[in-house]
């Protein structure tokens, strides 16, 4: 069959067309759909390099803040007493009790009499103390406080101390390590309130926990002028020690 010239033209045309729509104008949407798939990827790589270029900004800060955490915690462990082993405590005791407030007439005010008792260590919880105002008349301002800010505006003091109340109740106790040594003693009344008086100025988590008087009037009645101001009595420290933190290495 013979195609006339006008059909020849349009078979032609329609052979162009499919050589265009198959070769040119499908691989072209291919790709357009490729380049806008391309582009999101791209984009989301973007977002997540800026995110990373960002947290990496901030490594300075971050080793800033996590160091003044560290000496705070190291201020914090040096009020606890470092541990020590039985041997340490009798070392401790002979350094401690070999000063000048405790002594009397040339001799020790405080006199170790006998063995050091000493507990195996155990761990303790030491909780926060805080102390609560007694606000007499709080259900009144509450009434009152339609804003939620009475308090503070008409008594600041008296906020802040209720305010630093409620956060440090909201604290755990911290679990330490704890030992208790008993200690039997001579000693004069002034020499022991010394003591404890040291041991608190010191804040070297070391406390006098008990105290048992053999004769509470300190030998007021004696025969003995060498015994007039003392008792003899047995003394409990206790030591409440806490991990030394190591240092942050950032280095790693």
């Amino acid at each position: 069959m013979k195609l006339s010239y006008r059909e020849k033209i349009g078979l032609l045309v329609v052979i162009v067309l499919v050589v265009i729509i198959v070769f040119i104008a499908w691989p072209i949407k291919t790709i357009r759909t490729n380049i806008k798939n391309d582009t999101a990827k791209r984009e989301a790589v973007q977002q997540q390099y800026d995110e990373t270029k960002r947290l990496i900004a901030q490594i300075p800060s971050i080793e800033a803040n996590i160091n003044s955490v560290y000496d705070k915690t190291v201020v914090l462990s040096d009020k606890f007493s470092a541990h020590m082993e039985n041997i340490e405590f009798a070392k401790y005791f002979e350094t401690l009790l070999n000063k000048e407030p405790y002594k009397k007439s040339g001799k020790n005010a405080l006199e170790i009499t006998g063995g050091l008792q000493i507990s195996d260590a155990a761990t303790g919880e030491v909780p926060f103390y805080y102390y609560t105002p007694n606000v007499i008349t709080y259900p009144i301002l509450e009434a009152a406080d339609t804003n939620g800010n009475l308090m503070e505006t008409t008594d600041p003091v008296l906020y802040e101390k209720v305010e630093n109340a409620f956060k440090v109740s909201e604290l755990e106790s911290q679990t330490v390590e704890v030992r208790t040594v008993s200690i039997p003693m001579k000693f004069t009344k002034e020499a022991l309130l010394a003591l404890e008086d040291e041991l608190k100025k010191n804040e070297t988590g070391v406390r006098i926990s008990s105290v048992t008087i053999a004769d509470y009037t300190f030998a007021y009645v004696t025969e003995i002028p060498e015994d007039k101001g003392y008792s003899e009595g047995n003394v409990t420290f206790t030591f409440y020690t806490m991990q030394k933190i190591q240092k942050p290495d950032f280095s790693k």
